[in-house]
């Protein structure tokens, strides 16, 4: 299946098919990356989990679409920055193991997109929905796993920590 990345419509389409059955929108960004399901959806947009078809192997990839909920001049130009920082903060972390690596930044149809490295797994609130509260033992590993990450994140002084 292939998701219709337009946020009007949103309509699954077949995978060979390389524009939406419903909108006519291209459903390849940038000849290359094509959404194949919603991931997660917030106030500044949308991520999709997605396939890089450029590659030989096709590898998942992550598309996160810029798409504020916020009303207004002032608010759209400061979700704007804030999206356009991330993508500059993710580029100079560079690559580390527990940070996805950034593969792209770009505009199309009027929509920014940031396409970035897959990783397999569940999110925190998943996590918490399958096993519960976790006990003091799981916190603590949870905070050893994240402490060296947030250490590199302050040695390359990026986002003010």
């Amino acid at each position: 299946m292939s998701q219709c990345v337009n946020p009007d419509c949103l309509h699954p389409n077949p995978k060979t098919t390389n524009f939406c059955q419903k909108c006519g929108s291209k459903l390849l960004l940038r000849e290359r990356y094509r959404g194949l399901k919603i991931l997660g959806q917030g106030g500044f947009g949308r991520t999709f989990q997605a396939v890089d078809e450029d590659k030989p192997s096709q590898p998942y990839c992550v598309i996160k679409q810029f798409f504020p909920q916020a009303q207004g001049t002032n608010n759209q130009q400061k979700a704007e920055e804030l999206f356009k920082r991330e993508a500059i903060q993710l580029e100079q972390l560079g690559k580390h193991q527990q940070i996805p690596e950034l593969f792209a930044y770009f505009s199309q149809d009027n929509r920014q997109y940031l396409v970035q490295e897959y990783i397999e797994g569940q999110n925190l609130n998943q996590e918490l929905s399958q096993t519960g509260a976790f006990s003091e033992d799981k916190i603590i590993k949870l905070l050893d796993n994240l402490l060296p990450v947030l250490t590199f994140i302050h040695q390359q002084q990026v986002g003010g920590f």
